[in-house]
């Protein structure tokens, strides 16, 4: 488990950082199990601030008397009864409290960054394939390694992100952390590219083409979507 040190030169080092991680060769189990324990807790700790801020909005929305029920209720227009909305309103049940959630947050949250791990690799190596990247013939297995290693590095801008859950820093924040975004989106191409033995702007061009892919996709399945609605109409 390599220190936060160690994570901090790699990020801003990328090129040389993850090149001296490829080449300790470390296996799939340790680079997966060594981003469970890094990435989990702050995917648990994302779902449990994300859902105390859904329920402030759903128990302030739910309360008439509120000061965001008092905002909204004179704006709805003529075609709604103020005096029927506040009924309905009080009829609505309590949100569940988070310590009954905890626990199933926790199975969710190793799944969250499984299935966040498995979709970047899947893409990225198709990314890469698509570019050509991948001369050295080395197979799925490197690009499941390299986009473990840098959701690893990864961790500290997941990290800065939580700070935008703060009642006093809100949405501004993360437009603000939006380029450290991006930062961290393209780093996967430097693993990439040290596992693959590639050039880096191949990698870093694989996570670009990634977002292609999935904007394709996308668009693929509305369409398919549509399509079979009208189908059945």
């Amino acid at each position: 488990m390599e220190s936060l040190r160690e994570l901090w030169a790699r990020a801003i080092r990328p090129r040389e950082g993850f090149r001296a991680r490829a080449a300790q060769a470390p296996t799939l189990a340790e680079a997966v199990r060594s981003l469970l324990v890094l990435r989990a807790p702050l995917a648990l700790l994302g779902m449990a601030l994300s859902y105390l801020g859904f329920a402030d909005i759903y128990a302030r929305l739910a309360s008439p008397d509120s000061d965001l029920g008092t905002y909204l209720l004179p704006r709805l227009g003529e075609t709604v009864d103020p005096a029927e909305l506040r009924a309905a309103l009080a009829r609505l049940p309590e949100a569940p409290g988070l310590h009954g959630l905890l626990p199933w947050m926790a199975l969710a949250a190793p799944v969250a960054v499984l299935g966040l791990w498995l979709h970047d690799a899947a893409f990225d190596h198709a990314a890469l394939w698509l570019l050509g990247g991948l001369r050295e013939r080395r197979g799925f297995r490197a690009s499941l390694v390299a986009d473990a290693e840098a959701l690893k590095v990864g961790a500290l801008g997941a990290a800065a992100a939580l700070l935008a859950y703060l009642p006093a820093v809100g949405s501004a924040f993360g437009l603000l952390l939006l380029p450290v975004a991006v930062y961290f989106w393209v780093l996967r191409g430097y693993a990439l590219a040290a596992w693959h033995g590639c050039p880096p702007w191949k990698g870093v061009m694989a996570t670009l083409v990634h977002v292609a892919l999935v904007g394709v996709w996308l668009i693929l399945t509305i369409l398919a979507c549509l399509v079979m609605i009208l189908l059945l109409l």
